[in-house]
């Protein structure tokens, strides 16, 4: 009979800060603990796995193609004399982390600048518009070159998709998936010009996170209904470019694993994750039909998979 209580045991015994957590296997759920009574959590860049999941909407719509160019879509925005590699960054380079930047941008002391929260003088015309922001960053690499993760990326995608479906990210998630999964539309930050921030601040209770995790190991099926074909579940989950430690808080043995479309793969073969900063994870056993689910706020994230890994998964 399945039980969290040795999980239980050791993440208070190790003193993880921990917040919930949620196993479900076969769609049913087998526990669920909730240690705070903090509900509606920040998942942090769990939201990037959103964001490449409309994507992966408006792709098989016809919408988007992971051969589309932020430079064509936004010929209007570009300042004046962009880095030349610009020309080649893809829709896919900026799925896959690989878009040429050699570190982390628009990151939250990058937005807290771009939003005035700080004395720190910023362009006013970058805080109004941030995709300038962007096409300003330093590239260090040839598109495609080398997995380098930040938040740049994620957010000139979502921008991408927001021109491509005529609206907020937020509100086409809400029409494809949030509303018939029963999920209510939820609380995603935005910049100063209303455009959803993709690549984080996403607030979602613990059991709709779960969700996203049931459509991937189905397959793209959700409680008998297709959202998303396999061709999609299956390319946004494998991997796609070799990955590196990203959490400045302990090794993560688990972010060298890979890396897909917004997507991580784990230790474990044939297992995946959606994964936010201190310890918010999907994590999705399709071998198994389950699902994992935790949030936290522990900056040692790799010791809340390895809780996961010793507690949790032997039992399913």
């Amino acid at each position: 009979m399945f039980s969290l209580e040795s999980y239980i045991s050791a993440v208070k015994e190790k003193g993880i800060s921990m917040d919930a957590v949620m196993v479900i296997q076969d769609d049913v759920i087998l526990a669920l603990h909730r240690f705070t009574d903090n509900v509606f959590h920040n998942v942090f860049s769990v939201a990037k796995s959103y964001t490449a999941t409309a994507i992966g909407f408006a792709i098989e719509e016809g919408r988007l193609s992971l051969s589309d160019k932020p430079v064509d879509l936004f010929s209007n925005i570009l300042p004046e004399n962009p880095d030349p590699r610009w020309q080649d960054v893809t829709l896919f380079h900026l799925l896959t982390m690989t878009s040429g930047h050699g570190k982390p941008h628009m990151m939250a002391v990058d937005r807290k600048k771009l939003r005035g929260q700080t004395e720190e003088q910023m362009d006013p015309a970058m805080m109004k518009e941030w995709l300038l922001f962007a096409f300003t960053r330093p590239m260090m690499y040839q598109p495609g070159e080398k997995f380098s993760y930040g938040n740049l990326a994620p957010y000139v995608a979502g921008r991408m998709l927001e021109k491509a479906v005529g609206c907020s990210i937020c509100d086409y998630l809400y029409e494809k998936m949030w509303e018939p999964m029963g999920t209510e539309k939820p609380r995603w930050d935005a910049d100063l010009s209303g455009h959803t921030f993709a690549a984080s601040d996403l607030y979602l209770d613990i059991a709709d996170m779960a969700k996203l995790g049931q459509l991937y190991v189905a397959g793209g099926v959700y409680k008998g209904r297709r959202y998303l074909s396999e061709e999609w579940v299956k390319a946004a989950t494998s991997m796609q470019i070799s990955s590196a430690p990203i959490n400045p808080t302990g090794y993560g043995k688990d972010e060298e694993a890979g890396y897909g479309y917004y997507f991580w793969q784990n230790q474990k073969t044939g297992t995946f994750r959606a994964y936010g900063r201190e310890g918010q994870f999907v994590i999705m056993i399709p071998e198994k039909r389950a699902v994992i689910v935790t949030q936290a706020m522990h900056s040692n994230v790799q010791q809340v998979l390895d809780e996961v890994w010793e507690h949790i998964l032997p039992q399913l």
